[in-house]
């Protein structure tokens, strides 16, 4: 294959992962939106909890899922190409050795990234999703429960299953990774904004570390069952996390109970 047509082939498979990312993530959010003022106009204005379930179910059930089984309906390739099938042993026992990781990586990560702030002055701002359960603690079980039904095999399936195999395809196992998982961080940028693009960055720089674990993960056992449950079984930790802190009012006390755990 000649320099040309490597370019030209790399090029395409950039453009086509962003792509993917941006009309599953912001037709989703240009959905939601719609939703909300067609509900507001005949009299029905959303609560926070409504706001999640229609965030949830719009863009990680309609669009990532629908988005990711079009294109792989384009390019005819089945569920079962990408690893949609029952795990084995050695999938679970990588699915438990993967969720010990993931909660000790986040949690040194949320320290670094806090030591990090501290010593260049940013401003943190938690994710709004924290600041609207910490209204709401049951927001955080929605979120938990929500997380392993829809969340965690919706935004596998895209970002795992469609992105990071098409981009194997033409660069291989460690860019395709990379790529994959700074786009899978990048959507979650808004979520950080209210810190600045300091708060913001720092925030993401977490979810890179959390996303690199999952895209590993799927390397490392080919089944996008076992990331799409390490996913969402991560994500329910991190909302019963949220609930328990809220509700004791103790934040080390909790921590302590999620090491214990694990």
């Amino acid at each position: 294959m000649s320099r040309t047509s490597q370019l030209t082939g790399g090029a395409i498979a950039i453009t086509v992962a962003v792509g993917l990312a941006v009309v599953a993530y912001g037709g989703g959010n240009v959905a939601v939106l719609a939703g909300a003022i067609a509900l507001s106009a005949v009299g029905v204005e959303l609560s926070p909890r409504g706001w999640l379930v229609l965030s949830i179910v719009t863009i990680q059930l309609l669009f990532f899922v629908g988005v990711s089984l079009a294109y792989l309906a384009h390019r005819d390739i089945t569920l079962a190409d990408i690893g949609v099938e029952w795990p084995s042993l050695e999938g679970w026992i990588a699915l438990g050795a993967g969720y010990i990781g993931l909660i000790v990586l986040w949690l040194v990560a949320s320290i670094a990234t806090f030591f990090v702030a501290d010593r260049l002055g940013i401003e943190r701002t938690p994710q709004s999703i924290i600041e609207i359960g910490q209204q709401d603690p049951f927001v955080f079980v929605l979120l938990a429960v929500l997380s392993v039904l829809i969340v965690g095999p919706a935004e596998e399936l895209l970002f795992r299953g469609v992105i990071q195999t098409r981009l194997r395809e033409t660069f291989g196992v460690v860019v395709a990774l990379t790529v994959a998982t700074a786009l899978f961080a990048l959507i979650h940028v808004f979520g950080f904004l209210g810190g600045g693009i300091g708060g913001a960055v720092l925030g993401i720089s977490v979810l890179f570390v959390i996303g690199s674990v999952l895209a590993v993960v799927y390397e490392y056992t080919g089944n996008l069952v076992v990331v799409a449950i390490l996913h969402g079984l991560f994500n329910a930790t991190q909302g019963a996390f949220g609930y328990f802190s809220v509700q004791a009012g103790d934040l080390a006390t909790v921590a302590l109970l999620l090491f214990g755990v694990a």
